[in-house]
């Protein structure tokens, strides 16, 4: 049966993987310990309401920003 190697560690086939002897479980563990720590990403409950205010407040300029460079291009266009 072929395998794809971009797929070999999928979420989805791990547990078929392991069980037909495609990758070993330290195979799996060492592909784990070369990923990428994304626990800054997590959300935090403990964090501030002033800091999750901060947050959405740069989401929303950066919304009403793109929002006004399409408006402007759309006038460019509509001329």
């Amino acid at each position: 049966m072929f395998i794809d190697e971009n797929k070999k560690f999928d979420k989805r086939n791990i547990g078929r993987n392991l069980r037909n002897g495609v990758i070993t479980q330290k195979d799996y563990e060492i592909f784990l310990s070369k990923l990428p720590d994304t626990s800054n990403k997590l959300f935090n409950p403990e964090e501030t309401p002033a800091e999750l205010e901060e947050m959405e407040s740069k989401k929303e300029s950066e919304i009403l920003s793109k929002k006004k460079g399409l408006k402007k291009k759309t006038k460019a266009k509509g001329k």
